[in-house]
């Protein structure tokens, strides 16, 4: 089967979520991804992970962040380690690096020192913060950017205690912003010849992931989307013990959710029969409605609520999505076998294209730390005393040690 990026030659020098999630997106669709570790490895490898898969330095994340990926560990520290990377630039696409800005300079792998030994390369640059301005030499993760980017303020604790998203807010949406801009470069690319800088940061994609929430309007002055309770977007408890969420923005919605909570009496009440009317009493709504649910089991409600058209479902938990008949309906999660821990499943790429067909495994399984790295050696032109000789110096790693 043809994919739509064969012939792109990718490398991966990201760890953790942001950069080779990207990364993993561009090679699913058919790019060569050559993923550069240190010769300790991505942190991913070492983190979430269990006696089973330790013994292979990996985690659950790190099977699905770098399937479709080839592995080579060295020591960028080393003249030998910088010389690899420059050898592997000169004939890539795309290069892609998080690390704080500054740092990069310290090991030579800078845009203005890439980019001499290739001008058609597309410099992919990931920062927690963003490259100027006091906190651009900050670390970042996901929660910390949830908390400066206003994320956490949203979601609290009775006692007013900020929630974290357990989910990496910034990190996992930015796999796809990265692979976008990677996209359009090449595209540009394909006009000008030449290769640009791109820079991402974890902070400037928590503020785009609210872009339908952070509007100032100067004469405007009240509360953005999202400060206030919302009882027509939230969930209930049934009397099974599960939970339902539902969501109802329009009149017709209201309509139908008074018909199967039998509060007829209600859909042309004033206080609640207007969007903004069930704003401003969201709290009364809320108490009422989550005096109803519990009179009945769950089935019960989401039968009633699906023949109204009301957008809803139960609190799924997440082992149940394996079994869930919608998913496997559309093959959204995979089934696959890596050579090492067996079988697994996971997501793969979020849509479907009619010209290439489904994407229903890994043509390559996460690799091992420096698996490739002799196979990538050697396409580079070095010579197997070579190759031995970085192994012995400790300037290079292969799965075998």
């Amino acid at each position: 089967m043809t994919l739509p990026l064969q012939g792109i030659k990718i490398i991966d020098m990201s760890q953790v979520y942001f950069g080779p999630g990207g990364a993993v997106y561009l090679a699913d669709q058919g790019a060569d991804v050559i993923k550069i570790e240190t010769l300790r490895g991505d942190a991913m490898r070492h983190r979430y992970t269990s006696p089973y898969l330790t013994k292979w330095n990996l985690s659950k994340p790190f099977l699905s962040l770098n399937r479709n990926k080839k592995s080579i560990s060295l020591d960028i520290r080393t003249h030998e380690g910088k010389q690899i990377v420059s050898d592997l630039c000169s004939t890539a696409d795309v290069f892609i690096l998080n690390m704080r800005p500054g740092t990069e300079k310290q090991f030579g792998l800078d845009y203005e020192t890439i980019t001499k030994i290739n001008d058609k390369l597309i410099y992919v640059s990931i920062s927690g913060f963003g490259s100027e301005g006091p906190d651009a030499s900050l670390p970042g993760y996901d929660i910390v950017l949830q908390s400066k980017s206003g994320v956490l303020s949203l979601r609290k604790f009775p006692d007013g205690t900020p929630v974290p998203y357990p989910i990496m807010f910034s990190d996992m949406s930015g796999c796809m912003s990265l692979s976008y801009s990677v996209m359009l470069a090449l595209w540009d690319r394909e006009k000008t010849g030449k290769g640009q800088k791109v820079e991402c940061s974890l902070l400037n994609q928590a503020l785009a992931m609210q872009m339908q929430q952070l509007i100032w309007v100067e004469k405007d002055q009240g509360d953005l989307p999202g400060n206030t309770p919302s009882a027509m977007s939230s969930c209930y408890q049934c009397s099974d013990g599960i939970w339902i969420a539902i969501v109802v923005m329009e009149a017709n919605q209201w309509a139908g959710l008074c018909k199967v909570l039998d509060l007829e009496h209600m859909i042309d009440d004033p206080k609640f029969n207007s969007y903004q009317g069930r704003s401003e009493n969201a709290l009364d709504l809320g108490e009422l409605l989550g005096g109803i649910f519990p009179t009945n089991d769950s089935s019960y409600w989401i039968t009633r609520l699906h023949n109204e058209g009301i957008p809803s479902s139960i609190v799924q938990e997440r082992d149940e999505l394996l079994v869930d008949d919608q998913i496997l309906s559309n093959k959204m999660i995979v089934s696959d076998i890596h050579p090492h821990v067996g079988n697994l499943s996971y997501v793969m790429p979020p849509f479907k294209m009619s010209d290439h067909g489904y994407i229903d495994s890994a043509r390559l399984p996460a690799p091992l730390l420096g698996e490739h790295t002799k196979e990538i050696l050697r396409s580079l032109g070095y010579k197997e005393k070579e190759i031995q000789s970085l192994i012995e110096k400790n300037i290079v790693r292969t799965d075998s040690e």
